[in-house]
């Protein structure tokens, strides 16, 4: 059984990049003798100044957990805005237990054994790309354009002989059995108009 990949800490970057420099190994080669996907070592020949910069501001030779937190977070944050922008965009409900969620799964699948999508991480993400609790409400996604036309021009014609006094709107009937959450992490408009309502009766 092959033993679980790991995110190297900054002294072994540095040693990966003597052993390049010594040896002049492939990325595969590198990625077997280190324990580590091939990915996270092309990462790192990419970055070799920045990785020997950082090194000589930390000259603990001793270091060990030092992750590149910036480096971790924006990588967690390119990968769960994706998601998100997605799941938006299909007018999907996210709420803040689902997004913690989604960025464990991002966390893990980047390699992290450290990173806790926690609530006061919550709250800087969402500071970080100005998402806000917001409302969902409308059905404008669930409509199709052609049947909305058509839909026009039959409404015309069923209100022929009827007083608008005579008219109400009796649309919807409450059913909370495994709804999904109506308040969301929004960072985009609102689609449609209609609130989420009880059939609403004028005598």
């Amino acid at each position: 059984m092959t033993s679980k990949r790991k995110r190297l800490n900054l002294k072994e970057k540095i040693d990966v990049l003597k052993v390049i420099e010594k040896e002049k190994l492939s990325v595969r080669r590198l990625a077997e003798r280190f324990h580590v996907g091939k990915t996270q070592i092309s990462e790192l020949l990419k970055d070799k100044e920045g990785i020997r910069k950082m090194w000589v501001l930390n000259s603990n030779e001793n270091l060990k957990t030092l992750k590149f937190r910036k480096i971790e977070t924006s990588e967690i944050d390119e990968v769960l805005m994706k998601w998100f922008r997605s799941a938006r965009a299909k007018n999907i409900p996210v709420n803040g237990v689902l997004l913690q969620e989604r960025a464990r799964e991002g966390g893990e699948s980047l390699g992290s054994e450290t990173f806790k999508a926690s609530n006061g991480w919550l709250e800087k993400f969402r500071t970080r790309h100005n998402i806000s609790f917001k409302q969902i409400c409308g059905e404008e996604k669930s409509v199709n354009p052609n049947e909305e036309t058509d839909w026009f021009g039959k409404l015309k014609f069923l209100l022929k002989g009827y007083d608008d006094r005579d008219i109400f709107n009796a649309d919807e009937t409450d059913l909370f059995y495994r709804v999904l959450p109506e308040l969301c992490l929004e960072g985009e408009k609102c689609s449609g108009r209609l609130r989420n309502s009880s059939c609403n009766w004028k005598s």
